[in-house]
């Protein structure tokens, strides 16, 4: 297959797994693999990780890169973004979270609301739309997998403005499906679930296990649960709401900043963590001897994964490419699939991938109690 997919911000350490699962996909054999980044020693990094993974596979994708945006479109079938805008060691996203905390405004994640993430996405929309006019001249008809947050503003702006077809992918609901089979005692292969909502504050709608609504069941088992990390908050959103959001509470939460105030970072509630202590822990945990770097200096085994990741890069490439059509949860425009939110608003639905992209199916009207927090953020979007 002559296809040519390239990797925007190479440099990111996602890119080691799309890499892998690319190489992992035989039907790609003979594709153009481009890797660009404004980080010439990440990218050079991520070069020499994707040559090991090449190697240790058999795979027959051609791999390269460059640091010129124009160059590295030109021609492009495919394009995968993961790009970071959070400065060397995350100092410009540390700073977002710190200047708001004197206002008891506590950030848990800042990459998507609140004004840690008005911040991000100041910083990084105007690179997104840098991309996209060059990708009108270059490749008008390419289409664009999107990992950067704010995943919803970006999107929108990107199609709004330049028309590019622009699919946004998370991993927050094939994580949640996974729990969900877990709390039902059931495979969650066997779960037929429906959601609806923007990135980060999408809404469970239904769930079925072999054609039977299994939603009251799980909303009973998730009430009775003992007080579970990570999942505190959306019980009790669910317990006020009568709706499950979908997600980690320290995603959530900022959909709801009275829910988060505090004087302290120490004080916010349901044991959450303040974003710039995170931020100290993954810099901990990355220290010397970064497995990474000793992956790519061929100091350690590739990383080859035994399974797909959420995003399944590989999988959606191939759909994309040769009209394979499969089920996933993505970011695009609603068309109508939730009626009572605009159909031009960006969420993540079910939908079919194909070569025309993502296609949402029908999901019908989001709760009323979830439409009044959803359209909030959603207008808040047409604002960038």
């Amino acid at each position: 297959m002559d296809r040519k997919i390239v990797l925007l911000g190479a440099g990111s350490r996602y890119f080691e797994t799309v890499l892998a699962e690319l190489a992992l996909t035989p039907e790609l054999a003979g594709c153009r693999v481009v890797l660009y980044d404004v980080d010439a020693k990440g990218m050079k990094l991520m070069q020499q990780a994707g040559r090991r993974i090449l190697e240790k596979t058999g795979a027959r994708l051609k791999l390269s890169s460059t640091s010129d945006l124009a160059r590295a479109l030109d021609g492009a079938d495919f394009a995968i973004s993961s790009i970071g805008v959070h400065g060397p060691d995350y100092a410009w996203h540390r700073l977002d979270s710190e200047a708001c905390a004197p206002f008891g405004i506590m950030h848990t994640t800042g990459d998507t609301v609140g004004p840690s993430g008005l911040s991000q996405a100041l910083r990084i929309i105007p690179i997104y739309m840098g991309i996209a006019r060059e990708m009108q001249k270059r490749c008008p008809g390419v289409i664009l997998l999107n990992h950067s947050n704010p995943m919803a503003p970006i999107c929108r702006a990107i199609i709004k403005y330049t028309g590019i077809n622009v699919v946004g992918y998370c991993h927050n609901v094939p994580i949640d499906i996974e729990w969900y089979g877990q709390l039902l005692g059931v495979d969650p292969t066997e779960l037929e679930v429906e959601v609806a909502g923007p990135n980060h504050m999408t809404w469970l709608v239904s769930v079925r296990h072999r054609g039977r609504d299994v939603y009251g069941e799980l909303k009973r088992r998730i009430l009775r649960m003992k007080p579970q990390r990570g999942r505190m908050f959306a019980a009790e959103v669910l317990r006020v709401l009568d709706v499950l959001p979908i997600g980690d509470d320290r995603h959530i939460i900022e959909f709801f900043p009275h829910a988060r105030l505090a004087r302290w970072p120490d004080d916010i509630p349901y044991q959450m963590q303040w974003r710039p202590r995170l931020l100290d822990d993954l810099l901990r945990a990355r220290g010397e001897g970064d497995p990474f770097v000793l992956r790519a200096q061929g100091e350690a085994e590739p990383l080859i994964a035994q399974r797909p990741s959420p995003e399944s890069m590989g999988r959606q490439i191939r759909a994309m490419a040769l009209g394979v059509e499969h089920l996933q949860y993505v970011n695009t425009p609603n068309l109508c699939s939730v009626p009572n939110l605009p159909s031009w608003a960006v969420l993540e639905l079910r939908c079919l991938i194909g070569s025309y992209g993502a296609r949402p199916l029908p999901v019908g009207e989001l709760p009323a109690q979830a439409a009044r927090w959803s359209l909030a953020h959603i207008y808040a979007h047409e604002l960038f």
